[in-house]
Formats: structure tokens, C-alpha cells, sequence
């Protein structure tokens, strides 16, 4: 990696992922862009006291980033549209990541348009670290959640691209029998049902195997979870179960109108998983 980019609102939450980001910068030899944006749909003079403000402030996190000010390439300070601004300075600047902390909820409007960060993860085709916790070491316990997917493994390859992969992976995979209710309500006998239920659970497992030899993954059994049920809940157990440093995860849900409304696993994971998440949209 030889560039990134850590935005951050200036809360506690997001003093989290500039460490972060300075961390990954130093190890990875990468530059670091550290960028804060102000809304500029406020008047002027609050506008222009905001940037002031936000310099200063940025300027005290480089000087105790891991590494000194000497971790941080440049820090930019600008009124615009946080998502927008953001995925344009990532563009431009060249990221190949981008490092956020978890934004503050704001319930009814996060229903509609999402977070700053869920529109970021839209916005971009760029891999997006979202920082929760206070943990500086490297991850060694990470947990990737695969679907066999395109998007899962590109998950992979970034994450291995990124030396995440170097320590202890898990996986955890879920698998919904489509039939298995309209096998009960047409009222198969229960041996039937189950032989079905378990032939489903077979060929999810040789699926899973199978995507794993593709992408070169070696993982032991112990350290497969393979559940039967909706994604979100098989990954939030799995979560709880291997207390994970890091969470990877692929996106491959609808696009615009569809998308907002109907939301997908990653964005739900987003929303309610409190580990570090490396998010890799669809290419």
C-alpha cells in the first residue's frame, strides 16, 4: 500500500481510527492524507471559524499520531459535502483505503440517506476501514464473512493484499434452505424435510470449500462456522463467539433508489457490529 486516507468528524470515535490509520501508514511505509470536512451549508463566518478550528485540531492529532507529524503526507481542511468531498479527495489523492471511525446515528435520517459512512462505501469503489476500538496492536484474530461471492473474494484478495491475513482467520458463511417452508407447508413428513435440510447443509459446505481452494485460503475446520439462517445474525454470533480484532466483508447489494431502501448485510453489519470492519465494495 503506498497511500490512504483517514477522515475524521473530530470526535473520540474517529481519534480511534486516525491512530489507526497513522499505524497502518508507518507499517505499511504508505502516506497518509488526513482530512476533515466541514459543512458548508451553514453560513460563512460559521463555516470560516470551523475550518480554523479544524486545522488546529488536526494538527495536535498528527503531532500524537503514532510516529509524530513525520507520519502524516498532508492535512486538509475543506467546506463541502462529507461523503462527496471525501470520496473525491481519495481519488484524487490515489488512496487504495480509506480509514474512518464510527460516525454518530441519527435515527429517522440515517433510514432514508444513511450515514456519512454508509454513503462513502456507495460513493467509491475503495476499501473502507471502519475503526471501533481502541485496540493499537496488529489484528490477529480476524473473521471474514463469506458469501462464494465475486464480492467475497475480492474481500480476500484486498485483505491479503493488505497483510490482514497473517494471523489467526476464521470464517463464517450462512446458508438459507429456500424450500424448507414450503416443504413444511405442503406437508412433507419430517424425515423428508430433514434429508432435504441436510443435503443443503452438505453442498453449502462443499460450496464454501470449494470458493476457499479458488481464492488459495487455507482455513482449518474448527475455524469454519457455517450456519444455517439470515447473514447478519450468523455473522453477529460469530462475532461474539471469536471476539475478532478485525471483521472483513464483502458488498455486492442494489444500487440506488433499491439499495437505500432495502439496505444489505454489510450496511447492516455497519450499523451494529462493533469491531473494526474492512468493508471491499464490488469492483
Amino acid at each position: 500500500m503506498r497511500k490512504l486516507l483517514c477522515a475524521t468528524d473530530l470526535s473520540t470515535r474517529a481519534d480511534r481510527a486516525v491512530r489507526r490509520a497513522a499505524l497502518l501508514a508507518r507499517q505499511y511505509g504508505a502516506e497518509l492524507l488526513l482530512l476533515h470536512v466541514v459543512d458548508d451549508d451553514q453560513p460563512k463566518h460559521f463555516v470560516e471559524a470551523r475550518l480554523a478550528e479544524a486545522r488546529a485540531h488536526l494538527e495536535t492529532d498528527a503531532a500524537r499520531a503514532p510516529g509524530g507529524p513525520e507520519a502524516i503526507a498532508a492535512i486538509e481542511v475543506v467546506a463541502g459535502h462529507a461523503s462527496e468531498t471525501i470520496a473525491r479527495y481519495a481519488r484524487d489523492w490515489n488512496a487504495e483505503l480509506i480509514v474512518m471511525g464510527v460516525h454518530r446515528r441519527r435515527v429517522l435520517l440515517d433510514v432514508f440517506v444513511g450515514t456519512t459512512l454508509e454513503r462513502v462505501v456507495r460513493a467509491d469503489r475503495l476499501p473502507v476501514l471502519v475503526v471501533s476500538s481502541d485496540y493499537s496492536g496488529h489484528y490477529q484474530r480476524v473473521l471474514l464473512a463469506l458469501d462464494a461471492s465475486a464480492a467475497s473474494a475480492r474481500a480476500v484478495r484486498t485483505a491479503r493484499d493488505f497483510a490482514l491475513l497473517d494471523g489467526d482467520v476464521a470464517v463464517v458463511h450462512a446458508w438459507e434452505p429456500v424450500y424448507a417452508g414450503m416443504l413444511e407447508t405442503a406437508g412433507a413428513i419430517p424425515d423428508t424435510a430433514a434429508a432435504y435440510t441436510e443435503n443443503w447443509s452438505r453442498e453449502a459446505l462443499e460450496r464454501l470449500q470449494g470458493f476457499l481452494r479458488e481464492v488459495g485460503l487455507a482455513v482449518q475446520p474448527a475455524d469454519l462456522q457455517i450456519e444455517r439462517g439470515p447473514p447478519f445474525d450468523a455473522i453477529r454470533d460469530a462475532v461474539a463467539k471469536r471476539a475478532p480484532h478485525l471483521l472483513v466483508i464483502g458488498t455486492r447489494g442494489l444500487g440506488g433508489i433499491a439499495r437505500a431502501l432495502l439496505g444489505s448485510v454489510a450496511e447492516h453489519v455497519l450499523r451494529a457490529i462493533e469491531c473494526d470492519i474492512l468493508v471491499v465494495p464490488r469492483a
